[in-house]
C-alpha cells in the first residue's frame, strides 16, 4: 500500500518544485515522500544511482 502513496506524493513534489514555491508544510511533504519512497522496492536502485552520480561527480585520480 505504500508504493501508491508514494506514487501520490510523488505528484505533489513534482507540482511544488514546478511551481518553485516550497513552503514549510510543502517541505514537511517532501520529507514524507522520502520515507515512502524509502520503504518501496526503488529504495536500493535509488541510492545505487545517487552513489554513481556522486562517485562520478568527485572522481579524483
Amino acid at each position: 500500500m505504500t508504493v501508491p502513496l508514494a506514487a501520490i506524493l510523488a505528484v505533489v513534489v513534482f507540482l511544488m518544485v514546478r511551481s518553485r514555491e516550497l513552503r514549510a508544510w510543502q517541505a514537511v511533504v517532501v520529507g514524507l515522500f522520502g520515507f515512502y519512497l524509502a520503504q518501496t522496492h526503488l529504495a536500493d536502485p535509488i541510492a545505487a544511482t545517487v552513489t554513481w552520480l556522486v562517485n562520478g561527480l568527485t572522481h579524483t585520480t
